[in-house]
């Protein structure tokens, strides 16, 4: 009788380790108290700003208290997701691809806005086409930032180069903020910018957008920002990026849906971060130029990937495969 007992208890063991064991490794969104979500405050993190201004994640995420965090470039944000100072949130797809490949764990969700870069020119200047971009003064955000690549990527479809290249562009790296005055004083002829900045120039200096966001490499399609998050957290919390992409595709339907509300949520949310206040106008020009959606193009994200390896940007290889997951949003979506 005693073995009979000592089997059934090591039996009852054996259960309830289990049981443990699976609820550990499924990780039920039940168990969290909250969650934090990290953005920029910018037009094409605009699901993120309406999303949580309009509480759509907070009604989505039945009682978990929803926190965010601002950054300002995505070296940063990709730095706290990499130590669990968020949870999840919206980058450029460039920043996100860089650890990937250099082996962090990071996956892409969904898509949050593609397009929203344009080339724009200072108003005095003669633009026909791309050729007329020989010899002339043309700056982008950064070395390598994602508008950096599309500009590349443009100019490389048309027979051109910079002169780091052998061409005669010249090229330079110039903050948006800067670009202003030095249109102003013709020591710039044109820049490859993201909204709003495209529509403040048009606004302030009369600068002319010459190819606008369609019209770029990829046709558009390149994301301006993804949803991000880990692979531990996803796996971890299945019903809650679930339920995070529910609100995340319902904030994208709502943009669309009211165009006009949103543009003044995103004016105000970025005065309130920023200090800085734009237009109303601006913001409006910015968002037709911007298509908010969640739907990722797995192929022009590859293709941003590839040219960043091929003009030595990312080392090794540049084959994305694992790194976008996108069965979370099909389901939602089917």
């Amino acid at each position: 009788m005693k073995r009979i007992n000592l089997k059934i208890s090591i039996l009852v063991l054996i259960v309830l380790s289990l049981l443990i064991f699976t609820a550990a490794g499924t990780g039920a969104a039940s168990d969290l108290k909250e969650i934090t979500i990290g953005y920029f405050p910018n037009i094409t993190h605009a699901p993120a700003i309406v999303g949580v201004s309009e509480n759509i994640f907070v009604d989505q995420l039945n009682g978990i208290k929803v926190k965010t965090k601002i950054f300002p470039n995505g070296s940063l944000f990709m730095d706290a997701l990499a130590t669990d100072q968020i949870d999840l949130g919206y980058v450029g797809p460039g920043p996100a691809i860089n650890r990937y490949l250099q082996g962090a764990d990071v996956k892409a969700l969904a898509s949050a806005s593609n397009g929203g870069t344009v080339l724009v020119t200072r108003k005095d200047f003669e633009y026909n086409s791309l050729a007329d971009l020989k010899d002339k003064i043309i700056a982008t955000p950064a070395l390598g930032c994602t508008h950096d690549l599309l500009f590349r990527q443009l100019i490389k479809d048309n027979n051109l180069n910079t002169n780091r290249r052998g061409g005669t562009i010249d090229h330079r790296a110039q903050k948006p903020a800067t670009m202003v005055g030095l249109f102003a004083t013709k020591q710039l002829d044109a820049a490859v910018v993201s909204e709003p900045w495209a529509a403040k120039m048009e606004a302030e200096i009369g600068s002319k957008v010459v190819v606008d966001w369609d019209q770029m490499p990829w046709d558009g399609k390149l994301p301006a920002a993804v949803v991000v998050s880990t692979s531990k957290f996803i796996d971890n919390n299945p019903v809650l990026i679930n339920n995070f992409l529910k609100a995340h595709q319902k904030t994208v339907e709502y943009i669309n849906e009211n165009p006009l509300k949103s543009s003044k949520i995103i004016q105000q949310k970025i005065k309130d971060i920023t200090r800085q206040e734009l237009s109303l106008e601006i913001i409006k020009t910015s968002m037709q130029r911007t298509n908010i959606t969640s739907r990722l193009d797995n192929s022009a994200v590859q293709k941003l990937a590839d040219l960043s390896a091929e003009l030595g940007f990312i080392k090794g290889d540049s084959d994305l495969n694992g790194f976008i997951d996108s069965s979370y949003l099909d389901e939602i979506t089917r």
